[in-house]
């Protein structure tokens, strides 16, 4: 792909209106006609937005951007290639931007669109203030968050929204306006431009049609009610109190659900029942008593908030009547009241209204906030449709009712947009749901604890439904809330979101269960590489350091892409703060530490080198090294000469050890991750020929290991403790820090065999410790594994694991073993992790012996594999790898390379006289060294 250039010229201004200058959760339609005369080759468009927009030209869906900058006083600039969309005459740019701020109201950046437009350097547009502009109240309305932390769930109200707002034959009316705030590009409004090291993803060329799944009722809906706040404006910081009057025949302690997004406190009589910051389908206890019973919430609701949802289980077959007061001819619904003086931290049931100004709040299923709560808790009951073809068409052409659903499924999990086309009537309300799962109850799971449903408000007649943000999607749900008539689905498509490859590795071998793993990755590689993070502080949206290498090393393997590698690396460099820590990257307010990972960072450096022999680009990365180094040493504490309390001095997310640690304690595990970082930073500073950095990183690395052996060894069982034996806790020999201190160098290999089998059996089950399940764990064994030289072991142990993560179905992971939701697209937590590199390197046998793939390690599997084939782009051309295990034993093997390589076998004298090699012309054969000459066999002995 292209890398992202700026024009010679930046123009245009950061434009915006003024009205929604600090309005977060606001959406703005922009639009301008310009004239193309002709249309050039090489027509590029450079935009900008905060906090993210969706680009139409002449009605067709471009792409979504920008991916957010770590920090937040700069913009990534995205650079679309726009010739493909344009005509000759009048065109339309049309802009859908979208400006949110964190709960609390944070956001330092401001809202507002820069765009550019030039062919072959002729300035064709940019934003300024002839443009037109209208607010997208279509899009806002209470509701709820996606999941915690996470922005707000879609809201569509087609009735309200311009027609054909993004095409050419639309005309404006009145309620468009030209923006009314503006300011040229680097001022104090908007943000400073950086080009985005990577061309943006862009709409896939061809998508798949989602295929009709299911059909049928919503059937047995839980008791509910709601309330919510609609005068609350500000940023969650004002006290907003409501009650209502629940009648019981017995005292009972009745079960509920409650969902809120918000903090609050609710009050069941005069007890407290729930205290919480939010919550996504908390289980609660009423006490209730016989007669009237007052339930109190007290809440700090933002902007557009979803209020309070409460579920009550159906099941018996009875239904609860919410009154407004405590007598039975009392009208429904909650008394509501607010701004109060009252803080949420002091609130206590003896609030009362009666001296307060009241408004009643009624709840309606047609304003109900939290529609994926109620689906979610509903049961959904297919219709068996004909057998015949022709027959369940008919039936799929059949409009839908209030109360039904028709369910789609994609070939796969796929990252992107859903597009739904609907015929309705004004005031029709649909829900559309997007996940990856098919629930018990027949429902669609985004996730645990993410709510995958969106609402679409119809007009008379023809309605279009586009997903805002990207997201996976395998399954789609169209469930009618409420229709006047009837509701008919025209049409259901996905735009898939992609990063264009220019090459692709091709991989095959005789076992297919192999050949699904590698599959299965290249989809993960596919959205993982197309992933936008938005410039919100969500949880979901931090990329730590050691998924980003891995899925990086992968992207290189897969498709050749080494750009996208060294990209990725850069924006860690970038990062970089003054005292050398490199946090996680975040695209909001919140700070995520990644100490515990950093530790790799040498790691990915030194391979980026190896994969393309860039020396230029290694040295530019010394810097950042030496002040890495610098930062752990000066953590290195005094006494003991180790790192000491880095977990409780450190809050860490997207953890790679499992357990607690207390103050004062030395963690095995990050101190042998300093070693092997150290190792690493040795290797790097001989290649760019610094020996005296390189032999203090190695002097440093000794002393390190020495004084962890002595302080955190037990002789008595021969392994490493989690932490110091001087430790007030009994003593815990457990996997991750025995498996550490081998990786980092720490245990010596004369204690591998003992390491294997405190933890390993030979045979399945393998396991013996579920740490070994966690997907970092899995990926940086295998790498110790391998470059041990064993194979037969690690070959099943890998072949196991995997298989276990598949989901088959959906082409893609599991999340983990328990569960069976597809693992969400995001750089936290190993969710991207896939084992694509060990396929080309482990059963292929293709690895690099000199940076640049000049001179290449041939060590096949063909004691696992009977045959396996690849073209494998490297950075210097393409290598074609085919062999094969004939009928008699030999291997016969094809070696072909559009650029001058030099093959060095891993492979006995035995081996090689018992193999046929075909040579392209651009390929040298060399003689083994005599290491190989000693096993014939698969290098593993009994391992």
């Amino acid at each position: 792909m292209t890398e992202t250039k700026m024009p010679t010229r930046i123009t245009g201004e950061w434009i915006w209106k003024n009205s929604l200058l600090n309005r977060p959760d606001s959406f703005l339609l922009m639009r301008k006609e310009f004239v193309c005369t002709t249309v050039n080759l090489d027509t590029l468009l450079w935009i900008s937005a905060n906090c993210a927009y969706q680009l139409f030209i002449n009605g067709r869906f471009v792409g979504f951007g920008p991916r957010a900058h770590q920090n937040c006083g700069v913009s990534y600039v995205d650079m679309h290639e726009v010739t493909y969309y344009l005509e000759s005459g009048i065109n339309v740019i049309a802009v859908l931007v979208y400006y949110n701020a964190d709960q609390g109201g944070h956001n330092r950046h401001s809202p507002g669109l820069w765009c550019q437009m030039e062919a072959q350097g002729k300035l064709l547009l940019c934003s300024d203030q002839t443009w037109v502009v209208r607010e997208g109240n279509c899009y806002c309305a209470p509701r709820a968050r996606l999941s915690k932390d996470q922005g707000l769930s879609q809201f569509f109200n087609a009735d309200d929204c311009p027609l054909n707002w993004t095409t050419p034959v639309f005309l404006t009316d009145g309620q468009w306006k030209h923006p009314d705030y503006s300011t040229i590009v680097g001022d104090d409004f908007g943000s400073k431009l950086e080009p985005h090291p990577l061309a943006p993803p862009g709409i896939a060329v061809e998508n798949p049609v989602p295929a009709p799944f299911a059909r049928g009722k919503l059937v047995q809906p839980p008791n509910w009610t709601q309330v919510t706040f609609e005068d609350a404006d500000g940023n969650g910081m004002e006290t907003y109190a409501a009650n209502t009057f629940l009648f019981s025949e017995i005292d009972e302690s009745l079960p509920a659900r409650v969902y809120s997004d918000d903090p609050m406190k609710l009050f069941c009589n005069n007890r407290l029942v729930l205290n919480t910051s939010e919550a996504m389908g908390v289980e609660v206890k009423l006490p209730l008593k016989a007669g009237w019973n007052r339930l109190l919430l007290v809440q700090n609701p933002g902007r557009h908030a979803m209020g309070m949802v409460m579920m009550i289980p159906s099941d018996d077959g009875r239904e609860f009547w919410f009154s407004r007061a405590p007598e039975k001819q009392a009208s429904e619904g909650w008394n509501t009241v607010g701004p109060l003086k009252l803080s949420l931290e002091e609130a206590t049931p003896s609030l009362k209204f009666g001296r307060l100004v009241q408004d009643n709040y009624v709840p309606e299923l047609e304003y109900l906030t939290d529609p994926d709560a109620y689906l979610s808790q509903s049961r959904f009951e297919a219709e068996t449709l004909p057998a015949d073809e022709e027959e369940a068409k008919l039936a799929w052409s059949r409009p839908l009712q209030t109360g039904d659903f028709a369910l789609y499924r994609l070939d796969m999990v796929r990252y992107g947009f859903v597009r739904v086309t609907l015929e309705a009537a004004a005031g029709d309300l649909v829900d559309i749901t997007i996940g990856c799962r098919r629930t018990e109850n027949g429902f669609i799971s985004a996730g645990k604890e993410v709510r995958g449903t969106g609402t679409i408000r119809c007009r008379n007649a023809r309605n279009v439904y586009l997903t805002f943000i990207p997201t996976d999607c395998f399954y789609i749900m169209i469930s009618v809330r409420h229709t006047s008539g009837s509701v008919k689905v025209l049409g259901i498509s996905f735009e898939e979101l992609v990063r264009n490859e220019r090459q692709e590795t091709t991989f095959r071998c005789s076992d297919e269960l192999l050949n699904q793993f590698w599959e299965i990755g290249r989809q993960t590689l596919r959205r993982s590489a197309a992933f936008v993070p938005l410039a919100e502080s969500r949880a979901d949206n931090d990329c730590y350091m050691l998924d980003a290498y891995i899925d990086a090393v992968n992207m290189s393997v897969t498709f050749g892409d080494y750009e996208y590698a060294s990209a990725r690396l850069r924006q860690f460099l970038d990062a970089q703060l003054e005292n050398g820590d490199i946090p996680a990257l975040t695209f909001g307010s919140r700070h995520a530490s990644q100490v515990h990972q950093l530790f790799f960072l040498p790691v990915w450096i030194y391979y980026n080198y190896r994969f393309t022999a860039n020396i230029t680009r290694l040295r530019e990365t010394i810097p950042s090294l030496d002040l890495t180094l610098e930062y752990f040493e000066a953590m290195i504490d005094e006494n003991t000469g180790l790192l000491v309390d880095t977990e409780t001095r450190f809050s860490f997310d997207s953890r790679i050890s499992s357990g607690e640690f207390r103050a004062g304690e030395i963690p095995t595990y990050i101190n042998a991750l300093f070693c092997r970082f150290l190792l690493s930073a040795a290797e790097i500073y001989r290649t760019v020929e610094e020996e005296e950095k390189a032999a203090h990183c190695y002097d440093l690395a000794g002393k390190v290991a020495e004084e962890l052996r002595n302080r955190n060894f037990d002789p008595a069982c021969s392994l490493f403790c989690r932490w110091s034996l001087e430790s007030e806790r009994m003593p815990d020999h457990n996997l991750f820090a025995n498996f550490c201190a081998m990786f980092g160098g720490v245990l010596p290999l004369s204690s591998f065999e003992y390491f294997f089998y405190s933890f390993f059996n030979y045979d399945p089950p393998f396991d013996r410790s579920d740490e070994s399940r966690h997907p970092y764990f899995h990926f940086l064994f295998m790498e110790m594994m391998f470059a041990l030289g064993q194979k037969e072991w690690p070959f099943r142990y890998f072949r196991d694991y995997w298989s276990k993560r598949m989901c088959p179905e959906a082409n893609a992971w599991r999340v983990d073993f328990e569960h069976d939701d597809p693992a969400p697209t995001k750089f936290s937590e190993g969710s991207c992790v896939s084992p694509n590199i060990f396929l080309v390197r482990e059963i292929l046998g293709i690895r690099i012996a000199e940076a640049g793939h000049s001179v290449i390690y041939f060590n096949p599997a063909f004691h696992q594999v009977d045959w396996a084939e690849s073209v494998f782009p490297m950075a210097r051309g393409r290598l074609k790898v085919k062999w094969a295990v004939q009928e008699d034993g030999s291997l016969d093997v094809t070696l072909d390379s559009s650029f001058p390589v030099k093959i060095l076998p891993e492979m006995s004298h035995k081996q090689l006289a018992n193999t046929v090699f075909r040579l392209g012309e651009k390929v040298t054969l060399l003689n083994p060294t005599p290491e190989y000459d000693i096993d014939d066999g698969d290098g593993d002995g009994e391992n």
